[in-house]
């Protein structure tokens, strides 16, 4: 991306480090070398991630989280792009209720609809949810992509080893009360069950990876249309 777009990658190799208990990192648009650069305007800030850097993306624009880091001004990021995001299922999932998702900063969601690794259906849902709650959202399948369709290497590798969320687990997490609910039934659980739950209906492993140039092209020119649109950026 060219530099003038100001953009803030949660990179992946980051990401990727990070055990899956943990909630990722925030960052924030505070680092004073950005701030005091000549061709940054700290108002027009983007971020954007790629898998579990992708829940990093979505959630700089929860209100509880930016409010959380005290910034001067209320400086927050001017867009998001989460591109192949994990989170949408499970419990890094957010429940969806009016305050809880910036209604300022846009958003532009990525994903391929061949991930069998973070899969789109979950994805497209919970960012539909998201927008009728009030955030601009946008989102857009690149058809036949997989997970990491952005890497040099096309070849398709199975990744034995990958843990991954099933598109059908119920949980979300209430960020007001820090309490996990069944989305299906409302029930608030906890403990043993919700071990139970996580354990049957949650946890899968094995999954696929493979670039794709031509998916990686069109994510491209997506994305940066969005920031001309968004950021004003040539």
């Amino acid at each position: 991306m060219p530099s003038g777009l100001g953009a803030s990658r949660a990179r992946r190799r980051t990401s990727r480090k990070c055990p899956s208990p943990p909630t990722p990192p925030t960052p924030s648009p505070r680092s004073n070398s950005w701030r005091s650069h000549p061709r940054v305007d700290p108002a027009r800030i983007a971020i954007m991630g790629f898998s579990r850097g992708g829940i990093t993306t979505w959630r700089t624009a929860v209100e509880r989280i930016a409010a959380a880091q005290k910034l001067p001004d209320n400086l927050r990021f001017a867009a998001h792009v989460p591109m192949y995001s994990g989170g949408c299922v499970g419990a890094f999932r957010l429940m969806v209720k009016p305050g809880v998702f910036t209604t300022k900063a846009p958003m532009l969601w990525v994903h391929g609809d061949a991930d069998d690794y973070t899969t789109i259906g979950a994805c497209r849902d919970y960012a539909d949810r998201i927008g009728k709650a009030g955030t601009p959202v946008e989102f857009v399948t690149l058809e036949g992509a997989m997970h990491k369709f952005d890497q040099d290497d096309t070849r398709r590798l199975n990744v034995r080893g990958a843990q991954r969320t099933l598109e059908t687990c119920p949980l979300e997490l209430d960020i007001d009360t820090l309490a996990t609910y069944d989305r299906n039934t409302g029930q608030r659980v906890s403990g043993e069950a919700l071990q139970a739950l996580t354990r049957q209906s949650c946890s899968a492993i094995g999954a696929h990876v493979q670039g794709d140039r031509a998916a990686r092209d069109k994510a491209a020119q997506a994305i940066l249309a969005f920031f001309r649109k968004t950021l004003g950026s040539r």
